[in-house]
């Protein structure tokens, strides 16, 4: 990525667009444009993410518990209703066979954005979130907030330019996974994220072994609003998960 010529991505692009575009639901979608991002950058990137604010209503059983399990013991559940937005995996790919299905993973499948004080208490999803422009009060249900302060054509940009060392204002590691990120030697943690017409909001999440300069984090820019483009009528006829095959992890 650092090193990335106009030529080389184009070529992304067009692939992102050919395998998106034909895509029967939106996690079909998703894990093709992961998987497409980290082909086209495996020597950089680790791995890469798609998430999405589906509401919790809209979800199926086995997410719908692993939402639940997300709050459990903190006196949260009753603040989760039909519409509430739940930041849900869709798509994961990366250098570790485990981190190729979705369904393996453990805390991430799908986590209810029930409240302010409860998305502040995970950092990185509060960091994200902050500086992609969404108001963590939270009302990513309502079309006039999409359309009045966020605005149909908007593109969020979260960067961390080194996980190893960034603290967020309480001094807390805006990446606290310090296992994993010492391990895979995590340098720049970058997110991209779109909104669609519904208020759903979805961001595409990348962890890099290499220091990326913000500026290259922007050329891909035009993958995610090509994403969105592709996806449009998926979402908005609620296809997020393939017939049969949408069981998330427990």
């Amino acid at each position: 990525m650092v090193d990335i010529t106009a030529h080389e991505l184009l070529s992304v692009q067009d692939r992102v667009r050919d395998e998106v575009r034909a895509s029967p639901s939106f996690e079909v979608a998703a894990q093709r444009y992961v998987q497409e991002i980290h082909a086209a950058f495996s020597g950089e990137i680790a791995l890469a993410r798609m998430f999405m604010t589906i509401p919790f209503d809209d979800l199926p059983e086995d997410l719908r518990r692993s939402a639940w399990k997300v709050v459990e013991g903190q006196a949260l559940a009753a603040q989760i209703k039909p519409t509430t937005p739940v930041l849900t995996l869709l798509g994961s790919h990366g250098a570790e066979a485990e981190w190729c299905d979705r369904k393996a993973s453990r805390g991430h499948a799908a986590i209810p954005l029930c409240s302010h004080s409860f998305v502040d208490s995970i950092p990185m999803v509060a960091r994200m979130l902050q500086e992609m422009g969404v108001d963590l009060g939270l009302k990513l249900d309502t079309e006039r907030y999409v359309k009045n302060v966020l605005g149909v054509g908007w593109v969020g940009l979260f960067y961390v330019e080194d996980a190893r060392s960034a603290r967020d204002t309480k001094g807390r590691r805006v990446i606290p996974a310090a296992e994993f990120v010492d391990r895979h030697n995590i340098r720049t943690v970058f997110g991209l994220g779109k909104v669609y017409a519904n208020g759903a909001i979805t961001a595409f999440i990348a962890f890099s072994t290499k220091v990326i300069p913000r500026a290259k984090v922007e050329l891909l820019v035009p993958t995610v609003n090509l994403f969105k483009a592709s996806t449009n009528e998926l979402v908005q006829s609620k296809r997020y998960f393939t017939p049969g095959d949408g069981m998330g992890p427990a």
